[in-house]
């Protein structure tokens, strides 16, 4: 076991001991080791992804049950709420009937959200293990996944040719991309922003910590640069907007110089990418239907039970049930294919194969998800509940304002309930923007 001297309360003391990683606590540490880890066989399946972070936060936080009285106090609205989609799901399913493993799939994502923002707080604020320890796993975590994508595109190398390479990480990863561009080790190559600026931008806020300051840029601009994917230069754009909002003195006047030079170059770089990045250049040349065969598909994924709302009220306001996604795109897939194809939209197998879902049919958007599943109401309150915590925690910073709108913003092109982004956003609005993490 290894000590550190510094300030860690017990449940019913404040006095200063000496910090001792437990063998429970190297879970929490293995949870950090593992977040880019989402996408391999080892993992365990969820809606569109495969990660064992989730898993390991729950057995950290179960195995530490004894400070769960104490966090759950803290954030009792977030711990109750996964009982409001049990409750709604209650209609879906006596309406619409019961897929069990796909209900028990989404279910399972909202307590592991809770899962994780309990671990994180047990670990932090009231087992105070060491800070920079976590920083530095997280960093060594996610160096490795973008070494591993570095791989991964140096095997694409026509005169390199690295056939095993190719070999081992098409057998590794769940759903393979990295035969045709690097997708280091997430469940596939869209998920980068997620990562980047979902999870390792608001630990950089509340920690400042430069580690992570470099990281993000470095992975960003080298994900572009080997050709991952078309959102992560989107993602980038919006980010790096919003990260000038959130950092510039605009009571300088060099700064607002600055700020506005800054803008310009996003709005050039976007216009570049635009006019030379291919599968960009194809989705401004031929709309957002036709342009891009991977995002017309997730278009229509969002698109077909966006459709049903429109035509079962009941059903849109209480939702379709945990696990009944399909039955919403099977409802509505007839109106949303002549609407589709009346608009030019471009036909493909992924999208023909959504007129008999399987049963586990995902949406690729957290919104369109949630609110089939679990109706508007359930979504409004789940929106109230995070926006009325951070006011009564007075933590409306502009870091903050600016993280609520990157968060916006990056889910509704993801729809894992059980990612990091809204636990992080829920602790940073507690941390009061990192006050509580100088330890």
């Amino acid at each position: 076991m290894v000590g550190f001297r510094t300030a860690r309360p017990s449940p019913n003391s404040s006095a200063d001991s000496v910090i001792t990683i437990v063998p429970s606590d190297m879970l929490f540490f293995a949870a950090i080791a593992l977040l880019p880890v989402d996408g391999t066989r080892l993992g365990l399946s969820l809606p569109y992804w495969t990660p064992i972070s989730p898993w390991l936060f729950a057995a950290f936080a179960l195995w530490n049950w004894r400070y769960l009285r104490d966090t759950a106090r803290r954030f009792l609205p977030f711990f109750l709420f996964p009982l409001l989609p049990l409750v709604t799901s209650v209609y879906g399913w006596m309406t619409v009937g019961v897929h069990a493993a796909a209900a028990a799939k989404s279910l399972v994502s909202l307590w592991l959200a809770v899962a994780c923002l309990a671990a994180l707080d047990i670990a932090i604020r009231l087992k105070r293990l060491p800070l920079r320890t976590m920083l530095t796993t997280l960093f060594a975590a996610y160096a490795v996944a973008f070494i591993a994508g570095v791989v991964q595109w140096l095997a694409l190398v026509p005169h390199l040719d690295w056939y095993t390479v190719r070999v081992y990480f098409s057998q590794a990863m769940y759903r393979v991309y990295t035969n045709v561009r690097p997708q280091f080790l997430f469940a596939e190559p869209s998920y980068i922003g997620m990562h980047l600026y979902g999870v390792l931008l608001p630990v950089y806020w509340m920690t400042r910590d430069r580690r992570i300051g470099w990281l993000i840029p470095v992975f960003a601009a080298g994900s572009i640069a080997m050709g991952s994917g078309t959102r992560i230069v989107l993602d980038s754009m919006v980010a790096l907007l919003v990260w000038l909002v959130a950092t510039v003195n605009f009571r300088s006047k060099a700064a607002t110089a600055g700020f506005v030079g800054g803008v310009g170059t996003v709005a050039a770089a976007g216009v570049g990418a635009a006019l030379f990045h291919p599968r960009l250049n194809a989705l401004v040349t031929h709309g957002l239907l036709a342009g891009d065969g991977s995002m017309s598909a997730r278009i229509f994924h969002m698109l077909a039970p966006m459709w049903a709302w429109k035509h079962d009220v009941t059903h849109f306001l209480f939702g379709w049930g945990a696990g009944n996604i399909s039955d919403a795109v099977r409802t509505g897939y007839a109106g949303a294919r002549r609407w589709y194809d009346a608009h030019g939209g471009a036909p493909n197998w992924e999208i023909d194969g959504l007129e008999n879902p399987p049963a586990e049919t995902f949406t690729m958007s957290a919104y369109a998800s949630f609110i089939t599943e679990y109706g508007l109401i359930c979504f409004l309150a789940l929106v109230a509940m995070l926006l009325i915590f951070i006011t009564v925690q007075r933590a409306w910073t502009r870091h903050m304002v600016c993280m609520v709108i990157l968060a916006a913003y990056l889910y509704v092109q993801f729809e894992a309930y059980a990612f990091y982004t809204i636990p992080l956003l829920v602790l940073m609005a507690a941390y009061n923007s990192g006050a509580q993490l100088n330890h």
